[in-house]
């Protein structure tokens, strides 16, 4: 028998079109293709994806931006440690067993963090615009240390960005993909690149201010 973990799902309001049954460490799941006819949105949710946080969300309609990921971050270092502890003991059966309990548990969070940030798109009734990090994460991987490196690697923006996508589309909501390449130094006001970051949370434009 195969669950449907991500949400109930009213197959009657979209046309199936394929199917895939692929059993993966000792679990299977159905991969199911469908479609139907949606209509779009009109205002902007922008979502950020990076290192410390899996996203952080910026909207017109509220002041504040949103910070996702605590517990991912968290699931993460945990189990990076204790998979390092159990290959030191040379424990690889142990290792494979807390590999599945980390990924239920972080797709759970991920289940979350994009159910929310859809909600609220779909109540402001937004578009949803997410930074693409094709290119950044590679480019900048030399200048970092193997530490940064491991938490960047280990966010998993990727999968977050597709449950975002399907929980969209489902209810309408367009999600557009936006290069992230120079957005720490391009002002998004003006387009100077006459800018300064003196902090990770301070971003300055010397042309319009």
């Amino acid at each position: 028998m195969v669950a449907l973990t991500h949400q109930p799902f009213n197959f009657e309001a979209w046309e199936v079109c394929e199917s895939l049954l692929i059993r993966k460490d000792g679990d299977f799941y159905l991969y199911v293709t469908v479609k139907k006819d949606v209509e779009l949105k009109k205002e902007y949710l922008a979502v950020d994806m990076g290192a410390r946080w899996a996203a952080v969300s910026v909207a017109r309609h509220r002041r504040n931006p949103k910070f996702y990921g605590r517990r991912v971050r968290e699931l993460r270092g945990k189990y990076f440690w204790l998979r390092r502890r159990l290959g030191r003991a040379k424990k690889l059966r142990a290792i494979k067993k807390i590999g599945r309990k980390e990924r239920r548990l972080v797709n759970d969070e991920l289940h979350k963090i994009s159910k929310e940030i859809v909600e609220e798109a779909e109540r402001h009734n937004a578009i949803i615009a997410i930074g693409d990090l094709k290119g950044v994460r590679d480019n900048n991987k030399k200048r970092r240390g193997r530490k940064a490196n491991r938490k960047i690697n280990s966010m998993p923006s990727l999968k977050l960005k597709e449950y975002i996508k399907y929980k969209a589309l489902e209810r309408g909501i367009l999600v557009i993909e936006v290069p992230e390449y120079n957005t720490s130094k391009q002002c998004s006001r003006c387009g100077s690149m006459n800018t300064e970051r003196p902090s990770q949370g301070l971003f300055i434009c010397k042309d319009c201010g």
